[in-house]
């Protein structure tokens, strides 16, 4: 896989592979700069940096709708998930979910995620390799009703009928194992809510989402009139 550089611009930044990058200035060539080095292409200044992960989803083509790094934060925070974690995220969609797993649990653990619809499956495995986690997450071209994996940390599922895979999950997760459900309505997570508490899952809670941007300019302080800032509600629950 070719390396990918961040090239950063006081106004703008770029996302390539190591070469000529086209600029709103001019031609950029990094093919040999080190990180950290400072480029001047026209009396504009750029620095070359080692892209984050989430500066890589950028790079990404989506298919299906993603879960925003946002709410993927949310899920991280709230369940602790971290180094050496065993996890399952159904349905894989673009893979951007599965991806920032993959980067938290690192090399020690690992991320399966099932995709059914073979484009987005395509789309999603393209987008782990552009983002290096290969290695850590394994896509799978499947039904994730049909999942055989266990020993589970930590389960996601953004997907229709959730509520159908909430005992099958409650069995595959080690104690203390969490499930963390995504739904863009409510009315889902009333149902993976009745079917967590059935299960015995403990620390049941749902959350909404919501973030505004705020700007200065000109002595004024305001919200940003535009932008997501509802995107969905996540229902969590640990097997006790």
């Amino acid at each position: 896989m070719s390396e990918y550089i961040l090239l950063l611009h006081r106004e703008r930044k770029f996302i390539a592979k190591r070469g000529v990058v086209n600029t709103h200035v001019g031609r950029v060539d990094t093919s040999n700069a080190k990180i950290g080095e400072r480029i001047s292409v026209n009396n504009e200044e750029f620095v070359v940096l080692k892209p984050t992960i989430i500066a890589l989803l950028e790079k990404c083509r989506r298919g299906a709708q993603i879960i925003m790094p946002r709410d993927a934060a949310q899920i991280v925070a709230a369940t602790g998930a971290g180094r050496g974690w065993r996890c399952l995220d159904g349905g894989s969609g673009s893979g951007f979910l599965s991806i920032i797993l993959g980067h938290v649990v690192g090399p020690e653990g690992k991320v399966y995620t099932y995709e059914a619809r073979k484009e987005f499956y395509d789309k999603a495995r393209k987008n782990i390799e552009i983002c290096g986690m290969g290695g850590v997450v394994e896509i799978k071209n499947g039904d994730i009703n049909e999942f055989a994996e266990g020993d589970l940390d930590l389960v996601t599922l953004d997907m229709k009928g959730a509520e159908g895979m909430v005992e099958k999950v409650h069995e595959r997760l080690n104690p203390g194992g969490w499930l963390a459900v995504y739904s863009p309505h409510i009315e889902q997570q009333v149902g993976v809510r009745k079917e967590m508490e059935r299960c015995g899952f403990g620390y049941v809670k749902t959350v909404e989402n919501i973030q505004r941007e705020w700007k200065s300019l000109g002595g004024y302080t305001h919200p940003v009139p535009k932008g997501i800032m509802h995107t969905g509600f996540l229902t969590f629950g640990r097997k006790i």
